[in-house]
């Protein structure tokens, strides 16, 4: 637009800006005289009062309205933009008319922009995966800032039937175990513990590949816990870290230590108290299974049935039995009051030598005890024969022999 001589220069208002947000001019530049693009088309005079309609625009502006109308008063901007174009006239040459459809073009080009952008924010993402997969999974990487994108990226170093550990994980794991050594070196007095050495280095191997165990047990429990309905809520998470802080000097110091251990924190601590509690509650369902306990009971009348038909106790504790005397035969040796459980203390004294009870339901399963000797002194020699409900490590590691594991780290 070429410049009024006589008039001081104006500086010129980023029309473009102003349409694409669809936003009204402030009203605070100064009105100027609407210049014409082409000295044909242009009116002689443009009244303060007169309606005009917008002129035809490039289509790279996007108009807000159309058909709205604009005042050439003192809030209208000074159109400087040689891409804005009037095509025709009204008679009385007061405004011009634009096409219709033109917010609709608008619209087009910022959807065509805010795809281009969505590209480009998804390619950087693509490329920051594969530089950090490639530091994780090529590298084994474990600094500053793998640790960090490892927490918002789930890269996963093994699936444990179907569900992903991810590597964020892992270096929780094997950071903890690598600062208790160091931690129990310096309490014990002992020299800081280099784990670039030789003898380092196999312990580092060691830490790694029971951070990979643990987070397999981890994910079998939250399986199987699923499978059972066990939860753990929030609820029993703080009331055993309350527990805690009891137990340990108070809540800022048992952080505190748990930091210097560890290096963890109070969500830290929540992440570990949620899972020792979902391990234990796991372990109560799984032994408190009716089916279960049933099949125990249906097993141990079975053996108490050979008993009774001549059997040898001490032959069948052997084949039989799942307490730790088993080896012996089942032998207690001589046991006084409140060294067994009531109701099993309750039936030997009842019994007399060589008497063998029924079948007894206590906090380890079904047992049956036979009476060898009694004294004076009360106390009573005699031999024992445990079915367990379910011996919950023998159940959970029979578990993990079954689990499909992929790997993709090795350590």
């Amino acid at each position: 637009m070429p410049k009024n001589e006589t008039e001081p220069e104006k500086s010129q208002p980023k029309t473009g800006a102003a349409k694409i947000n669809g936003s009204k001019p402030s009203g605070t530049e100064k009105k100027a005289d609407m210049k014409p693009v082409s000295a044909s088309v242009a009116p002689k005079a443009v009244k303060a009062e007169a309606a005009a309609k917008p002129p035809k625009a490039d289509p790279a502006f996007k108009l807000a309205k159309a058909d709205s109308q604009t005042k050439t008063d003192s809030s209208t901007p000074e159109v400087a933009d040689v891409s804005v174009k009037q095509t025709s006239v009204s008679g009385d040459g007061t405004g011009s008319k634009s096409l219709p459809g033109l917010s609709g073009l608008g619209k087009a080009d910022l959807k065509g922009t805010a795809i281009k952008v969505a590209a480009v924010l998804v390619a950087l993402v693509a490329v920051v995966v594969v530089v950090f997969g490639v530091l994780i999974y090529g590298y084994k990487s474990e600094s500053p800032a793998v640790k960090a994108v490892a927490q918002v990226i789930p890269y996963p170093v093994e699936r444990v039937n179907g569900s992903f550990v991810s590597y964020s994980d892992y270096l929780f794991e094997v950071d903890a175990n690598k600062r208790a050594y160091q931690n129990n070196a310096k309490l014990n007095n002992q020299p800081a513990v280099n784990f670039t050495s030789s003898d380092g280095k196999k312990l580092v191997k060691q830490i790694k590949e029971h951070a990979m165990d643990k987070l397999k047990s981890d994910a079998i429990v939250a399986q199987l816990a699923a499978q059972k309905h066990v939860k753990v809520s929030d609820k029993e998470v703080n009331d055993l870290i309350n527990q805690l802080y009891s137990r340990y000097g108070g809540k800022d110091t048992l952080l505190k230590t748990l930091n210097q251990i560890y290096g963890w924190n109070l969500t830290d601590l929540h992440k570990v108290v949620y899972k020792q509690l979902l391990a234990k509650d796991l372990e109560t369902k799984v032994t408190s299974d009716p089916a279960v306990d049933a099949t125990a009971k249906a097993k141990a009348q079975d053996v108490l049935k050979q008993v009774k038909n001549g059997g040898d106790f001490s032959a069948l504790a052997k084949k039989y039995s799942q307490a730790s005397d088993a080896a012996s035969g089942g032998d207690l040796g001589f046991f006084t009051k409140g060294q067994l459980p009531d109701n099993l203390q309750s039936a030997a004294e009842a019994l007399q030598p060589g008497d063998v009870s029924d079948v007894i339901k206590t906090q380890y399963g079904y047992e049956i005890i036979k009476v060898i000797e009694k004294k004076d002194d009360g106390s009573i020699h005699a031999q024992d024969i445990l079915i367990k409900t379910v011996d919950f490590t023998e159940y959970f590691q029979d578990q993990v022999k079954k689990a499909k594991v992929n790997k993709y780290i090795n350590v």
